[in-house]
């Protein structure tokens, strides 16, 4: 029998032919001239993949792994059970339109190390016509099945693709590559695509986005390892959310003497904001953050890193209303992480204040995302292929939501609305856990989901749609970030009890030593089997 690592390279460099986007957001070279496949030949070669290493898993002794191998194989077996499943009940070539689009697969070239770039270019490029009139025929199929919150979705990164690749013709490193006549090709596929979408398919779809019961427990069971069910992770944010909301009315009422937190929002929202400089304005706030995080000792720096503060690509918007980071291939020597910023779509840019700055380039670079990817991206344990490709929300999302709330303990967000700023955002993250169960088990509408966020967060329709139409595409990450901040601060708390000489950067460092993997293992792993339990039982009344 082979040795795990075998197992594990034999298996994912005949993945990647299946993902070859994921291949180049983590530096795998040999894929970068390739789009999804998405023929019934190559569906068959994936499950007959997929039940191949699901075999081969089952042969090995656990006992003669160590606790990273095991957790490596678990991570293989979850995330192939949970696509076998996918792939018998939810054929996404019949229901997500988006999933055709090959906007990333352009952009990426340009953002990652790549290869011989022209050639990776032009091949993807040129295939971009016939992929996209293939996507048609699969799509013609069964209307029926596609959710129109998807579809419009699709339509608007297909219309919006286009205007990027018209734009790349200006791109350094794109316009000595001879591309134009190509580019102008693939706009043109995708505006045709997002015709087609309209008129052919609008009509008829109609489909649902909801996943059911069964198959969220799989996710919270097989992707982020908690051990709960849809019910108890529901009941667990409604008591946060209780909780969260009544904190955030008494900071209303200690700051202007009433709990009108709408009026509070817009009072900060129309405090001094960086104007036409916004994205200088960002970019002073994040290196104030990271030194803020090297001078009180906080966590360890990365050795090597780099962060660009940028617009958000106009193909992402509709998805990003705010804030967004992409983080750097673990291969790139440099560590180049991107932070977007969209830019506001009113004539008063309230999101881009000085006090929610700061407290965005907290979640987003420092201590947030930007350092616990580049941690993970230069340790080689944390780095494995089965970690990088089964990263969980419950750690990556739920380190950047607890760095907000460590940051202002330590007196970076200091401002007196920054407590405001602070559980408004948490209440907006704890919303998600419950919207999440609601929409995919039970029944949730997103007229009605909408609804709440723009009466409790003060969204705008665009907005909370935009929101829901990722939440309805990723079961289970919404609740990510909630669920790993209580579940880092229960961590905390009890640790600290027991231990006198506590360290807080050791635990820290701790917490970020194994990826971006779900929140259980690490836990498990770092500081022991008990220390998990008395979490759990903590945190879910379990």
């Amino acid at each position: 029998m082979s040795n795990l690592s075998q197992v594990i390279d034999s298996y994912y460099r005949a993945w990647f032919r299946f993902y070859p986007e994921v291949a180049v957001d983590f530096g795998i070279d040999g894929y970068q001239g390739m789009l999804r496949p998405y023929g019934q030949d190559e569906r068959g070669a994936l499950i007959a993949l997929h039940e191949k290493l699901l075999s081969t898993l089952d042969e090995f002794d656990e006992a003669e792994l160590d606790e990273e191998q095991r957790i490596d194989l678990e991570l293989m077996r979850g995330r192939v059970m949970l696509d076998l499943k996918d792939m018998d009940e939810c054929d996404w070539r019949v229901r997500q339109p988006g999933r055709y689009l090959p906007v990333h697969a352009i952009y990426q070239l340009t953002v990652r190390p790549v290869t011989k770039l022209k050639a990776a270019l032009t091949s993807r490029l040129t295939a971009i016509p016939d992929y996209l009139r293939g996507a048609r025929a699969q799509l013609t199929r069964e209307p029926g099945q596609i959710p129109p919150i998807w579809l419009e979705s699709a339509m608007t990164e297909a219309v919006k693709g286009a205007e990027y690749f018209r734009s790349l013709e200006h791109h350094p490193q794109i316009m000595p590559l001879g591309v134009v006549a190509l580019l102008e090709d693939a706009a043109h596929a995708l505006e045709d695509y997002a015709r087609f979408l309209e008129s052919e398919i609008g009509p008829h779809a109609k489909g649902d986005f909801a996943r059911g019961e069964s198959y969220y427990n799989m996710l919270l069971t097989h992707r982020h390892y908690l051990d709960v069910d849809a019910n108890t992770l529901h009941r667990f944010g409604q008591d946060l959310f209780d909780k969260t909301l009544q904190e955030l009315k008494a900071v209303t009422r200690s700051l202007r003497g009433d709990e009108d937190i709408a009026a509070m929002t817009a009072a900060i929202q129309a405090q001094p904001s960086a104007g036409n400089d916004f994205i200088g304005h960002y970019r002073e706030e994040m290196e104030a953050a990271k030194q803020f995080v090297i001078d009180k000792q906080l966590v360890s720096i990365p050795r090597k890193e780099q962060l660009k503060v940028v617009e958000t690509p106009v193909f992402l918007r509709h998805v990003i209303p705010f804030a967004a980071y992409l983080d750097p291939a673990p291969s790139d020597p440099e560590q180049i992480g991107y932070y977007y910023v969209t830019p506001s779509q009113h004539e008063q840019a309230g999101e881009h204040n000085d006090i929610s700055v700061r407290h965005t380039c907290v979640h987003e670079a420092w201590p947030g995302h930007h350092l616990q990817f580049v941690t993970a991206n230069l340790n080689q344990q944390a780095r494995t292929l089965p970690r990088l490709i089964n990263a969980s929300a419950t750690l990556y999302e739920g380190w950047a939501l607890y760095s907000e709330q460590l940051m202002q303990e330590k007196g970076f967000l200091d401002a007196p609305e920054s407590r405001f700023v602070l559980l408004k955002d948490r209440l907006w993250r704890v919303l998600r856990v419950l919207l999440d169960v609601e929409l995919q088990t039970r029944g949730l509408s997103l007229d009605e989901a909408a609804g709440r966020m723009q009466s409790l967060l003060g969204f705008s329709r665009e907005e909370a749609m935009g929101e829901l139409s990722w939440y309805t595409q990723a079961p289970s990450v919404p609740m990510g970030y909630a669920t790993g901040w209580a579940l880092i601060n229960a961590a905390r708390e009890r640790l600290s009890a027991v231990d006198g000489e506590f360290d807080l950067k050791a635990f820290h460092d701790q917490l970020l030593s194994a990826g971006s993997i779900a929140l259980p293992f690490v836990l498990r792993s770092r500081f022991g089997q008990p220390l998990w339990e008395s979490v759990r039982r903590e945190v879910f009344a379990a």
